[in-house]
């Protein structure tokens, strides 16, 4: 028995020398690759809060009744997008719209008797303009009879002062020196009566002028009340429309409604009431609240983050990925506010919208897993 056991040991010491060693390197070929991958392998280490959700960048807008009022139309349901000036609620205008009427048939009659008096003005002012030149003309022709009747007086005066002569030198008879005489006082009478005429056509044009013009003054006047009464009219149809403005109660800007009150017509507003709120539908941005022992000196505006909404599974709609753009300095109510800049479209499949809460992972560093290994075995140890 001792021969064959023998034989066997060395067959065993045969078979050990090669394939031994093979393996022996195999196995440190495997050790130092997991050593090497252990230093300079990268893993990410995440600060993780599931108090987060999605916001708007601008504030959601209250939507109240500015006037007292019965409501007469409805447009509001919860989650509608709407418009920047919309129409949400509409308050019973019929007296307003009464006034507004009356005032726009009041304007609309007053329109022609303003165009009437004007065309009046103008052919008075055209009448006027043919009168002066009328009396102008009556004048000028006065002139010229009076100067007519100058040169027949100073013609008279002559044939007088001869006729006299010639009666002193008893050339001529009496009644010759008389009918000279009573001939060159009729022509200075008719001068003095010629320049009298002047003097009454000149009084006579200028007393025109002045009636003319006090006429065209009072239609003026006249024209004036219509038209004061005209822009009256017309400032209380804009005061009327804004009233019926007023009543008519619109979104301020545009979003969807995500409050809104339980209206019907008929029902009764005062002001101040809740019609709707309007929330913007546009620069969705995420907000989450950290512990202060995971957020201060850890997340700093930049890392990348992400976000699991609530009630969609990652693994079938993914992630929406973001970056920090804001970190609170101060503590709030124990947690330290991170807001962060999204990109919705990284998870398309999402209808994200104002509101939706989730679980947010900021990556606040970079460790290889040596590290990730001394900090799980020596807690404060290095990082």
């Amino acid at each position: 028995m001792a021969s064959p056991f023998f034989r066997t040991m060395r067959s065993l010491e045969v078979e050990r020398g090669p394939r031994t060693w093979i393996r022996l390197a195999v196995i440190l070929s495997v050790l130092g690759a997991w050593a090497g991958w252990m230093h300079a392998a990268r893993v990410s280490v995440y600060a993780t809060t599931g108090k987060a959700r999605l916001e708007v960048s601008r504030m959601a807008h209250r939507v109240a009744a500015v006037e007292p009022g019965r409501v007469s139309v409805v447009q509001v349901s919860l989650g509608r997008h709407v418009e920047q000036g919309e129409v949400l609620v509409e308050l019973d205008a019929a007296v307003e719209e009464r006034r507004l009427e009356e005032e726009r048939t009041r304007a609309a009659a007053l329109a022609p008797k303003i165009e009437a008096l004007q065309h009046q003005i103008a052919v008075e002012e055209e009448v006027r303009a043919w009168q002066v030149k009328l009396s102008d003309a009556s004048v000028a022709r006065a002139r010229i009879d009076l100067r007519q009747r100058d040169l027949s007086a100073a013609h008279g005066e002559e044939l007088r002062a001869m006729s006299e002569r010639l009666h002193d030198e008893r050339l001529a008879s009496t009644a010759d020196h008389l009918e000279a005489k009573s001939r060159a006082a009729d022509e200075h009478l008719k001068a003095e009566g010629a320049r009298a005429d002047l003097r009454r056509l000149s009084v006579a044009g200028h007393h025109d002028e002045r009636q003319t013009a006090a006429r065209l003054a009072e239609l003026g006047r006249a024209l004036g009340d219509l038209v004061a009464e005209q822009q009256a009219a017309e400032a209380a149809v804009h005061t009327a429309l804004a009233q019926i403005e007023r009543r008519k109660i619109r979104a301020p800007i545009a979003g969807k409604l995500g409050n809104i009150a339980a209206l019907q017509v008929g029902d009764v507003l005062k002001p101040g009431d809740l019609v709707a709120t309007v929330v913007p539908g546009d620069d969705l941005h995420a907000v989450a609240l950290f512990a202060p022992s995971d957020a201060v000196g850890r997340i700093v505006p930049g890392q990348r983050a992400r976000m699991r909404l609530d009630g969609f599974a990652w693994t079938q709609f993914g992630m929406i990925e973001g970056e920090v753009s804001h970190v609170a300095s101060e503590p709030y109510d124990g947690a330290i506010r991170v807001e962060l800049l999204v990109r919705p479209e990284s998870a398309a499949s999402i209808p994200v919208q104002h509101g939706m809460p989730g679980t947010t992972e900021v990556e606040v560093e970079r460790v290889s897993p040596w590290a990730l290994l001394l900090r799980a075995v020596a807690p404060g140890g290095a990082r």
